[in-house]
């Protein structure tokens, strides 16, 4: 009788073991080793709200906007010209994360006609 009992305690408890993949790795709800594979490539709008271009470490690139909610969990917290915020889940550390825009800036191309004519951009007068 007694040999019966631990079969019926046993056979439970391995059922529950037999629920994930020892060889498998362990999944990251957090996934906050993605962090450093991300780039932020700036953004653009105005005082209405700004669209920011966020790359992935894949390689594809997403538009986020402010308190938006992103698939790996992280909500975007600020949004600017130059930097983006994000908070990762309760409980995940860092409990958040800032990216700098990367990437060159053109000024010139954004420049009015009128200063580039001043700076010899443009026709002369004869």
């Amino acid at each position: 009788m007694g040999g019966k009992c631990w079969i019926l305690l046993w056979l439970p408890l391995s059922l529950l073991a037999a629920g994930r993949d020892p060889f498998l790795p362990v999944e990251d709800p957090c996934r906050t080793a993605q962090l450093s594979q991300w780039r932020y490539g700036g953004a653009a709008g105005d005082g209405a709200g700004w669209t920011g271009f966020l790359q992935d470490g894949s390689g594809m690139w997403r538009r986020v906007r402010l308190d938006e909610q992103l698939p790996t969990g992280w909500r975007v917290s600020r949004l600017t010209a130059g930097e983006l915020d994000i908070v990762t889940p309760p409980g995940c550390e860092p409990p958040a994360w800032r990216w700098q825009r990367e990437g060159k800036q053109d000024d010139a191309m954004d420049k009015s006609a009128a200063s580039a004519a001043t700076a010899g951009g443009g026709r002369r007068a004869k």
